[in-house]
């Protein structure tokens, strides 16, 4: 129960700084039109996926749920989606080095956060009938979808950021094209089941196959451009620092106390990024400072 009101208070919290964040870099209007739809299409989404497919339910201890869906998830995932867009603007204009940026920033997160929040109980998956899940009891078929989600949402309400539509739609519009996108990876996860693909495969070689990777890009993207750490990114930082700090102090507490050290090797992997960014950060301002 505890760790349910820590964990939610967290989303909360992170959500609160990104608006204010936001609402000072941007102005109220286009915070809205981002933040607003965001929410809303999160929430739906993790509704939807509930009531219609059933592969997944919520712990009981949440305060705040509508239709069995925790309003306080949808406010994480748009404070994570909110960091990695501020980060990635600081160094490109392209909307889709973005909204790639933005994914796999929301993914680094979502490595560390799913497999222990399925250990805590904040959240269950139920695989297809003899499947076991060998990244932590987590389907990939969830890092897809949310790839598919945060990409999409990001392209689309930056391309369309200067049109009419947004004039019209108030940031909806942004929604729209990722959910032929979703509606098909969904398709192809339930009639072809690829799950079962990796049931054979250790918890490590997953993170090889799906981690790895991603942490590498986004180390490759940090170092190349350390602008990233500029003053104005401190609140989309410490978002990112927050959620990976927490779930890396559950690991530890699971690891120390259930003697099982998986969650956080992994955590710390899926952590990497910002923990490059923590541990360089002093070291920019001694170059900075005179002497």
């Amino acid at each position: 129960m505890f760790s349910f009101i820590i964990f939610e208070l967290l989303l909360w919290g992170m959500f609160l700084l990104a608006l204010i964040d936001a609402k000072a870099r941007w102005g109220s209007k286009q915070s809205l039109s981002f933040f607003v739809p965001l929410f809303i299409y999160g929430w739906v989404l993790e509704a939807t996926a509930i009531g219609l497919f059933q592969r997944y339910e919520y712990g009981t201890d949440f305060f705040i749920t509508l239709f069995d869906a925790p309003l306080c998830i949808a406010a994480g995932w748009a404070s994570i989606t909110y960091s990695g867009i501020c980060i990635a603007q600081n160094h490109t204009n392209s909307h889709i080095k973005i909204a790639l940026f933005t994914a796999l920033w929301g993914l680094s997160i979502d490595y560390s956060m799913d497999g222990l929040a399925v250990l805590v109980g904040y959240w269950t998956w139920f695989p297809p009938e003899g499947v076991k899940l060998p990244y932590f009891n987590v389907p990939v078929s969830n890092f897809f979808g949310w790839f598919i989600i945060l990409s999409f949402y990001t392209y689309f309400h930056l391309h369309w950021k200067e049109r009419a539509i947004r004039q019209k739609l108030m940031g909806f519009e942004a929604i729209l094209p990722a959910l032929p996108a979703l509606l098909i990876s969904i398709t192809i996860m339930i009639e072809s089941e690829y799950e079962r693909l990796f049931v054979s495969f250790p918890w490590w070689i997953m993170m090889l196959i799906f981690v790895v990777p991603v942490v590498l890009i986004l180390l490759f993207w940090l170092v190349k451009y350390p602008a990233t750490q500029a003053s104005k990114n401190k609140i989309p930082l410490l978002i990112a620092h927050s959620y990976h700090g927490f779930f890396l102090l559950l690991a530890l507490i699971v690891g120390f106390y259930g003697s099982d050290w998986r969650y956080f090797i992994a955590a710390t992997v899926a952590a990497a990024p910002m923990l490059y960014i923590a541990m360089s950060a002093p070291f920019k301002r001694l170059q900075e400072e005179p002497f």
